[in-house]
């Protein structure tokens, strides 16, 4: 899960807004981007109640060459944190917990307890350590232990004992340990799973019946393969997580149909209370109860998104646009290629009707060519740009804002996935770098100093 989403990403200079219907824009994107392997899974577009756009891109298993469809199933990682807080909602409803209440009253013993809350928890500032890094260790025993049922001691002995990031409620430290706890609250409270309290309190009364919990064992047609990309071109599949590792911070899977019906009860204020609904999906003061806050164009924005090997997701709800976007991917983030956030991006600029670009093809280059690119430009009279390389990859930082990965279309040239910019460096006389030329809507040029 990233921190927050910077959607409309600020530009080098001004932009112009495409002008193609929303469907026909998102499906030529996502053909292109399918094609090119930058998206591999079902995306879902709606406002309100109506779907503006459902359809499904790459494959569900690529040795059987069985293409994926909006019926595809897929591990949704941290998704399953919005589902876990709405439990814990109810659960204060109903008067058998306060988000107020220390976590040792409901798991005495546990170091700290008494000054974290389960407030402290659903907004990450409980400062207790993340364990997720256990997921991708390179003790391979550890990394296979969780394609099989594990216990909640052996989770809870990755994080338990370590000390806290921070004092608790005073900062705020992303923490995947913090929703395996809290599903453990929900199994003391209710003297059930947590997987059973799920599915009787929103997915059977939602009729969502493809979403749950044991990925693993799933037997239906729809069930993907997770892949990871390896050099950003070939798909390699993963072993999928057992959801007893993952759990009430990660452990469901879903489809895009069900995930819709989720968002028509977060929209409808089912299920729970309208003002319970605004608090979850409120900032306290970065995170809500299950959901990340941000802004897209002054728009409040309610948001997870899941990261597991094999699996990249993203839901996300504008409530002022009646805005709904979910994006469910069987190849993970490990590559630059399928990282979903500049896919989810695009989606809003077109969705805001904003500028965008179409999906390109990377090249490989050298190492020894893009340090050859490195340096300080000179953008007009008074902006300096910097080009670096970090990880054998070409960035850009312009100031006040973020860094962009610049991706090589060619030898000389370069592009943004952020936004429809392109870059071509060109060499003197003598053949060093000595310039760049901007193409955004027209040439500018930028002398290296």
């Amino acid at each position: 899960m990233k921190r927050l989403l910077s959607f409309l990403i600020p530009v080098l200079l001004s932009t112009t807004a495409f002008t193609q219907s929303l469907p026909i824009k998102l499906d030529e994107y996502f053909t292109i981007a399918g094609r090119i392997g930058r998206f591999n899974g079902s995306v879902l577009v709606a406002r309100g109640d109506t779907i503006l756009f459902h359809k499904a891109y790459g494959w569900r298993d690529l040795a059987r060459q069985v293409p994926n469809d909006t019926n595809s199933v897929f591990q949704l990682g941290s998704i399953t944190k919005t589902f876990t807080g709405a439990v814990i909602l109810q659960l204060q409803e109903e008067g058998k917990v306060s988000l107020k209440d220390p976590l040792s009253r409901y798991l005495p013993g546990y170091p700290s307890g008494e000054k974290i809350t389960l407030e402290h928890l659903l907004t990450h500032r409980s400062g207790i350590p993340d364990f997720k890094q256990a997921l991708y260790s390179k003790d391979t025993s550890v990394a296979q232990s969780f394609s099989r049922p594990v216990s909640h001691d052996y989770i809870l002995s990755f994080f338990r004992d370590k000390p806290l990031a921070s004092e608790p409620g005073s900062q705020t430290h992303y923490s995947n340990s913090g929703y395996y706890l809290l599903g453990m609250v929900i199994e003391k409270v209710t003297g059930h799973p947590f997987e059973a309290e799920v599915r009787r309190r929103f997915l059977t009364p939602l009729q969502m019946r493809s979403s749950g919990f044991d990925f693993r064992n799933l037997r239906i047609p729809g069930r993907t393969t997770g892949y990871t990309m390896q050099r950003d071109t070939v798909m390699v599949p993963i072993a999928p997580l057992d959801s007893s590792a993952a759990y009430a911070a990660g452990g469901m899977y879903s489809t895009t149909g069900d995930l819709f019906r989720w968002a028509t009860a977060v929209r409808r204020n089912l299920l729970l209370r309208p003002e319970t609904w605004e608090e979850a999906l409120s900032g306290h003061p970065e995170w809500g109860y299950g959901w990340g806050v941000s802004e897209v164009n002054g728009d409040k924005l309610a948001y997870q998104n899941g990261n597991l090997p094999g699996y990249g997701t993203f839901f996300v709800y504008i409530p002022k646009q009646n805005l709904t976007i979910i994006l469910l991917s069987n190849i993970d983030d490990a590559s630059y290629l399928s990282d979903p956030d500049p896919v989810l991006a695009t989606v809003a600029k077109m969705a805001y009707g904003g500028p965008y670009q179409l999906p390109k093809r990377r090249r490989a280059v050298s190492p020894d060519l893009l340090n050859a690119y490195a340096g300080k430009y000179q953008l007009g009279k008074d902006k300096v740009v910097s080009v670096t390389v970090k990880g054998g990859n070409l960035l850009l930082d312009v100031p006040g804002q973020p860094t962009y990965h610049l991706f090589a279309e060619s030898t000389t040239d370069f592009f943004l996935e952020e936004a429809n910019i392109s870059f071509t460096f060109h060499r003197d006389e003598t053949g060093k770098v000595s310039r760049m030329t901007v193409h955004q809507n027209g040439d500018t040029e930028a002398t290296r100093l």
